[in-house]
């Protein structure tokens, strides 16, 4: 099926960018959730539609269905990530792919003799279509991340850490947890990530971490999630973090990895 400039093949959980060639195959949340939209592609997606997870029964958090939109319209690029649209308080929506048209040719004769009134008649037109289609558009305002913080490593190479949350308050456990895997970046010399997405889950007993980044020209997503029902919890510490791998270089690849903590 093809959205905007990227093609999804649904039978093999894949997104490629058509224009670039990358091949994305999605994570279970991602796959998930693009399914459900295409499915209902013109229609609205209630939000507890799309969190009610997969056919394992198993439940997505609130965080969790905006970070794979969020990854999704990334995805699609700046010129596409309108695709899907934010139907704020319900859910959110698939528009339909329209292709670009090619102006039809017209016929020699009459190009010949009214070439100069056609020029101007399908300029006013145009202008008028795209007036037209801005106006009836909604502003779509995508989810804004609770903080942003730019990691320098030894190398002097960046990483980007940022935090997602449902609401503006109770986070200081989330924001315990950035600064530890912004500590950890620190101590990199070189890594081929370049951004990462924090979350935790409405309950606060799942952590998600995505991680996007290049290796070689090939775009990298990793995404891990971790369980922890202790008190008071943990989540990640030093040596997970390393036996995790993020400064490594040579053996990332796009994976999903869940922990589960008693």
């Amino acid at each position: 099926m093809q959205l905007g400039h990227c093609r999804f093949d649904i039978d093999k959980g894949a997104l490629i960018n058509q224009e670039s060639g990358v091949v994305w195959h999605l994570p279970r949340a991602e796959l998930h959730v693009l399914t459900l939209l295409v499915e209902y592609q013109g229609k609205v997606v209630a939000k507890p539609l799309l969190e009610s997870g997969y056919g394992d029964k198993s439940h997505l958090s609130s965080a969790s269905v905006a970070r794979a939109v969020f990854t999704l319209r990334s995805f699609f690029g700046p010129q596409q990530e309108s695709l899907i649209e934010t139907v704020k308080g319900q859910g959110y929506l698939l528009r339909h792919h329209r292709p670009r048209k090619q102006t039809a040719s017209v016929l020699p004769s009459i190009i010949r003799r009214h070439s100069g009134l056609l020029i101007v008649t399908a300029t006013i037109l145009i202008v008028c279509s795209i007036a037209a289609v801005k106006l009836m558009q909604p502003i779509v305002t995508p989810t804004p991340p609770l903080s942003v913080n730019t990691v320098k490593l030894l190398s002097g190479s960046t990483v980007d850490v940022m935090l997602y949350a449902p609401s503006r308050t109770n986070n200081e456990q989330l924001i315990e947890l950035g600064q530890q895997i912004q500590q950890s970046f620190a101590d990199c010399d070189v890594s081929s990530w370049e951004r990462v997405y924090l979350s935790l889950s409405h309950d606060k007993q799942v952590l998600n971490i995505t991680l996007r980044g290049d290796l070689l020209g090939q775009s990298l997503i990793r995404n891990l999630k971790i369980s922890d029902l202790r008190q008071p919890k943990q989540f990640v510490n030093r040596d997970w973090l390393k036996q995790v791998n993020i400064c490594d270089t040579i053996n990332a690849q796009p994976a999903q990895t869940s922990q589960h903590l008693e």
